[in-house]
């Protein structure tokens, strides 16, 4: 998720007068188990020019990656000599499985089986899938395979709308995802 702030800051120059440094900001947080670092870009919007950028990295050029979570600033300098700091928030976004709500498994190669993004994140994941009666007609422990719409048996399950429930850790039951799915075929 890219974010993008503004902000304003006053910075007092020579002989008492008010030089201003106006910029914008580019960041974006780690993203899920660390697949995308984060990165972070300081845009001067200013007029007194040249600009010079100190982070707190010791990098120099008005933008910075390849972060881990965590704080971060940069000192900008206009040509003045006036200079303002300016502090960055990287943060490690939160993974979670997020389940697509229909598929189609009528074998014609298109959307056949159940898609659960970012599943291969959770190698302990746990999941459970009941018909309308609350019957269990699929289960899955570990590295989730994607569910082809048979049930505990091997058979076709009719198209209806079915209940799960994702665990992302079988052992601890306490991160739950409930939702409803549909097939259509």
């Amino acid at each position: 998720m890219k974010q993008i702030i503004t902000y304003l800051f006053f910075v007092f120059g020579v002989q008492s007068s008010v030089a201003q440094i106006t910029f914008n900001v580019l960041k974006q947080d780690v993203q899920c188990n660390r697949i995308e670092f984060g990165r972070a870009e300081v845009f001067v919007t200013s007029s007194i020019t040249p600009y010079t950028y100190l982070w707190s990295t010791g990098d120099t050029t008005s933008a910075i990656q390849n972060l881990n979570e965590g704080s971060f600033s940069v000192v900008i300098t206009d040509g003045l000599g006036a200079d303002t700091t300016v502090n960055i928030e990287i943060l490690l976004r939160v993974c979670e499985m997020i389940p697509e709500i229909i598929f189609t498994p009528n074998n014609d190669g298109i959307n056949d089986t159940w898609f659960i993004q970012n599943s291969e994140f959770f190698p302990q994941a746990k999941i459970i899938v009941f018909n309308r009666l609350g019957q269990k007609v699929f289960q899955q422990n570990g590295i989730y395979e994607a569910w082809d719409g048979k049930d505990l048996f091997g058979v076709t399950v009719p198209d209806a709308s079915y209940y799960y429930v994702v665990y992302h850790n079988h052992a601890d039951e306490g991160s739950i995802i409930k939702g409803c799915i549909s097939i259509l075929k």
